[in-house]
């Protein structure tokens, strides 16, 4: 294979941006017979520039000074956000350069966009540090002869890193929040991962390459992890199950189920056992293979890690082959899916409240598995009562959960956390 030299400007240099230059200068910008030559770097913050390694005289931050530069030939954007990131990257491939992107919030709004603009241009767009944790699936994702029936993952780092420390440490949600973001695993304003977007944003894309077709955020079920509490976690683990953050999509031809939502799954199996910041995503194709994989779902590393796997396969020219829209996908509603549901409820201690709780249930068709009923009893105090159903329908769990929430006997909102199998 002839040899190949990439002639890069990069725009961005905070975590990951500083990532990728450590990384490029521990390999001696040379990988294989390939050589990647770092020419340019954009900045708004100059102060940000990292170590004495990087020269002034790469740091500026004008974007034309990268744009129209004819001997870049490669961009990587690692600024994030929407603007100015949306634009750079179109005018890049516009103009005929490769672009790599970390950037999951924008490809999730702008993908099909983006993809159609690389392959006009004859570009390659490198994706894979947008999905650090799962970015060695990407290629069977895209080339997969077969249709991919369920895919189901733990996308997000700082969602799994606070419920396992929750259910290690005993501590409260507040707590381990303020300690995830001293130790840089949860940024100052945590609510895009902690509310469920920053996972959505990736199902979008992974969605996006195996359909041909990027589904609107807002037509997503999505709901974070704000409400689970330590009590949450302890009553789960005495049911046999572990809380994790979960994007789901199941597809069946053109019609395809998407939600993002905390989920008890069975101890000690599959995604279960992820631990602290790991990520994992187990898929299944409609020909029944399985496939899983987990890794480090943050840090500047693993993220810059996945762009030099993309930089690898522009100089060996390992184009992804991404699917043109297809006929649209038809999202099935949340009020028709069907699963098992942990409910937890305060309640007034006082004979007849289940019961009453119980009649509202089975008027929906929802029948009770389990019941536990924890906490000191004390006259004219509420206790937690947790219910575990057997299957029922989305709708009718929602309707029942209302008409619970107007009893006299029911402090607060009931809690609601769907019960999930792993995919294999």
């Amino acid at each position: 294979m002839e040899k190949k030299t990439l002639k890069i400007g990069l725009f961005g240099l905070g975590t990951v941006g500083s990532g990728i230059v450590e990384l490029l200068m521990k390999k001696g910008k040379r990988i294989g017979d390939n050589r990647f030559v770092l020419r340019k770097i954009v900045e708004n913050d100059l102060s940000r520039k990292k170590g004495a390694s990087i020269s002034w005289k790469l740091v500026r931050s004008d974007p034309d000074w990268i744009l129209n530069d004819p001997e870049i030939d490669t961009v990587i954007e690692v600024i994030g956000g929407i603007h100015p990131a949306q634009e750079i990257i179109m005018q890049s491939l516009k103009m005929g350069k490769n672009v790599v992107t970390a950037n999951k919030a924008l490809l999730a709004r702008a993908g099909s966009e983006i993809f159609q603009k690389s392959v006009e241009n004859g570009c390659y767009l490198g994706i894979r540090a947008s999905h650090i944790a799962s970015y060695r699936l990407i290629d069977s994702l895209v080339s997969s002869p077969s249709q991919i029936s369920t895919l189901q993952g733990v996308l997000n780092g700082t969602c799994n890193y606070l419920l396992t420390e929750m259910e290690r440490k005993e501590e409260f949600f507040s707590v381990i929040l303020k300690r995830a973001q001293a130790i840089g695993y949860a940024e100052s304003d945590p609510s895009d991962d902690i509310d469920g977007y920053d996972t959505a944003h990736k199902l979008i894309v992974l969605l996006g390459l195996v359909s041909g077709t990027f589904l609107p955020l807002k037509s997503l079920y999505v709901e974070g992890i704000r409400r689970i509490t330590l009590q949450d976690v302890k009553f789960a683990r005495e049911l046999g199950y572990r809380i994790k953050h979960l994007a789901i999509a199941r597809m069946a031809g053109r019609v395809v189920e998407a939600r993002v939502h905390p989920v008890l799954l069975p101890q000690g199996r599959g995604l279960a056992r992820l631990e602290g910041v790991e990520n994992g995503v187990e898929l299944r194709d409609e020909m029944g293979l399985d496939i899983s994989m987990q890794a480090p779902g943050a840090g500047k590393y693993p993220a810059a890690t996945a762009i030099l796997e993309d930089l690898i396969c522009i100089a060996e020219d390992r184009k992804l082959l991404f699917l043109s829209e297809k006929e649209p996908l038809t999202l099935k509603k949340m009020e028709d899916i069907e699963t098992k549901y942990y409910l937890r409820l305060n309640a007034f201690d006082q004979a007849g409240v289940l019961s009453k709780i119980s009649g509202i249930l089975g008027s929906h068709n929802i029948s009770i598995q389990a019941v536990l009923q924890k906490g000191e009893r004390k006259e004219g105090g509420y206790v937690p009562i947790i219910l575990l159903t057997h299957k029922a329908r989305e709708g009718n769990v929602q309707v029942a959960l209302s008409e619970i929430g107007m009893l006299s006997a029911v402090q607060e909102s009931p809690l609601l956390i769907r019960v999930e199998k792993e995919t294999f």
